[in-house]
């Protein structure tokens, strides 16, 4: 918590006097722009990380409430990026060492790795003009891992078993349900 989410206040507020219009090496043409940089695990819950999950979503919240406050006060865009897990990185080497990592890629909807450019794109997106109305956000970068689930059978079987299911509905008696009572 003190790293992730008071470090990111923090560098915050220590950057709003440089980055609010009129401040310090600004002129009085408009604001700045504040990348800040969460993760995906507080979406959903990720076994035991707890503590990574609550700085996480107060990095996101921190986002959030600046943007509201800065965007309207100095003309300031807070937004942020949610990175998954990112190829050749400290945080993947320690989530998911070589001995799973190839296992891991089993579970990613795009069955790969991100890379450090996918990241370095999102951020230039948001800081550049193509992003200059973007106040707020936080994009995910992470190929659509949060959204998913692990597969319990293969797509075959589903197929399969949603035909089945889809036969006796339709050889089912139409009309009116029976009432128990």
């Amino acid at each position: 918590m003190d790293i992730d989410a008071v470090g990111t206040f923090t560098m915050c507020y220590e950057a709003l006097k440089y980055l609010k219009k009129g401040g310090p090496g600004r002129s009085s043409s408009g604001g700045g722009t504040i990348l800040n940089i969460s993760a995906t695990l507080h979406y959903t819950a990720s076994w035991y990380q707890v503590h990574v999950a609550a700085a996480k979503a107060a990095i996101d919240a921190t986002t959030r409430n600046l943007a509201l406050e800065w965007g309207a006060d100095y003309d300031i865009r807070v937004n942020g990026i949610a990175p998954g897990p990112i190829d050749d990185t400290p945080g993947m080497s320690k989530l998911a060492p070589s001995e799973i990592n190839s296992k891991s890629r089993d579970y990613m909807p795009l069955y790969k790795l991100g890379d450090k450019w996918d990241i370095a794109m999102a951020a230039l997106y948001l800081a550049s003009d193509a992003g200059k109305f973007i106040n707020g956000t936080v994009i995910i970068a992470d190929g659509g891992l949060w959204l998913s689930r692990p597969r319990h059978l293969p797509k075959d079987a589903v197929k399969q078993l949603s035909r089945s299911v889809e036969k006796r509905s339709r050889d089912a008696p139409v009309g009116v349900p029976r009432s128990k009572l």
